[in-house]
């Protein structure tokens, strides 16, 4: 069940979903050869907590996932970026849950909100040992672009800019 939230999910579940993001991303990085604080993965989810209010409306959204138990197992955000731009973000989905569209619903569920929104393009970057997120956005129609965009991650992290990737989509 995907569904478009107004307000955040209670603090435990998407903190435990987003510090299961935080170590893979952490991981990953790691994996790349960068030397990365052991405490990244904390700081992260304290930024997050720190700038929630961004994925929030009327200038973002939060979409969550849950299995037919309930449990949270997916999450992806949107934040306004400019007048026409939307930047996706932390999109997630727990390993059990890979594999079964969720991620595509995610993605879905977040162009609808911008079309709402009045967006007019999407952006997104992700890096590259996240080949999940580099095969997923070229088949929902987003383009790799040749060069970096002023994405969030981009501006605020920008050693990582020589191992991401960036996509857009007109909507």
């Amino acid at each position: 069940m995907i569904k478009l939230c107004d307000r955040l999910p209670p603090t435990d579940q998407l903190g435990g979903l987003l510090m299961q993001y935080y170590a893979l991303i952490v991981q990953r990085m790691r994996d790349m050869g960068l030397d990365i604080d052991p405490a990244a993965p904390e700081s992260a989810l304290a930024e997050f907590w720190a700038n929630s209010g961004d994925y929030l409306p009327p200038n973002g959204c939060l979409v969550v996932a849950r299995s037919s138990a309930g449990d949270l197992v997916g999450c992806g955000m949107l934040k306004r970026l400019d007048q026409d731009t939307g930047e996706l973000k932390r999109v997630f989905v727990v390993e059990s849950a890979r594999g079964t569209g969720v991620g595509r619903a995610l993605i879905k569920a977040r162009e609808s909100a911008a079309r709402q929104m009045g967006l007019r393009r999407l952006v997104a970057d992700t890096l590259t040992p996240n080949v999940e997120m580099r095969r997923l956005y070229p088949r929902l129609g987003f383009v790799e672009l040749d060069g970096p965009i002023e994405t969030t991650t981009y501006r605020d992290q920008p050693m990582l800019g020589p191992h991401m990737h960036f996509f857009s989509k007109d909507l």
